[in-house]
């Protein structure tokens, strides 16, 4: 018989729910329940369709400490009030759910990491390869309101690698790199540096990203385009670390 294994911590024969792979605020935000996205095999559809299944537990704990609070940074990055340090971290981890997720449907066969579940991945805090990453953010100043949605999308081509992601989602453009990497970002973003670890500052709006987009037509060509050379570059790096 075959057993039920949730995707994000493996755990056996729990009782799975479906989980909506865009959360349900971002459809909202994004009006793609009416225009539809492009799901498996390339098929488009209303975007609260594309589900996966996870475990209850799982499902509940990205809505309430990721999902919760991400939405919430989507409001005061769009309204220019910046980011916090503790938020540029939360919206990594964010990042990496999507990466990961889209790699359990690419990939069932491998292993998205070897050293974290997708669970631990993205719920716990990020462990000592912290002061090595660098959230990219540029805000979109216009939406062309010809398609009849905003954008919604991750535009990353890992093959191997674990770190890099990039994606448009609405008004917000963003990546995750490691910093050795900084310099092949296209100067539209504001980049952003982790620190070393959590501290007293972590709470305090000290990132406000620039409008590097005239609109969403030109910051999802860019970032797609980008995301090719950065993904490669990450594989590249993955593929000789593990040779180590």
């Amino acid at each position: 018989m075959k057993k039920k294994i949730c995707v994000a911590c493996g755990q056996t024969n729990r009782k799975l729910s479906k989980e909506h792979f865009w959360p349900q605020w971002l459809i909202e935000r994004t009006n793609t329940n009416a225009t539809g996205v492009k799901w498996i095999n390339g098929k488009y559809i209303p975007a609260g369709a594309a589900t996966i299944s996870l475990c209850e537990k799982c499902n509940n704990d990205f809505g309430r400490y990721l999902e919760a609070p991400v939405s919430k940074i989507f409001d005061d990055l769009e309204n220019s009030r910046g980011i916090s340090d503790l938020e540029a971290e939360l919206l990594v981890r964010w990042l990496w759910k999507f990466e990961g997720l889209h790699w359990t449907i690419d990939k069932p066969f491998d292993s998205y990491t070897y050293i974290y579940s997708l669970r631990e991945r993205v719920l716990l805090p990020i462990d000592q390869i912290r002061p090595a990453l660098v959230l990219a953010v540029s805000m979109i100043d216009q939406l062309d309101l010809s398609y009849g949605d905003a954008p919604v999308g991750i535009d990353s081509f890992n093959e191997v690698n674990a770190v890099f992601v990039a994606g448009v989602f609405s008004r917000v453009a963003m990546m995750v790199l490691f910093r050795d990497f900084e310099n092949y970002v296209p100067p539209n973003f504001s980049l952003y540096g982790l620190l070393p670890e959590l501290d007293l500052t972590a709470h305090q709006k000290i990132f406000f990203p620039k409008t590097g987009f005239k609109d969403d037509t030109d910051a999802v060509t860019i970032t797609k385009l980008s995301a090719i050379k950065l993904s490669q570059l990450h594989d590249t790096f993955a593929i000789a670390a593990s040779k180590r």
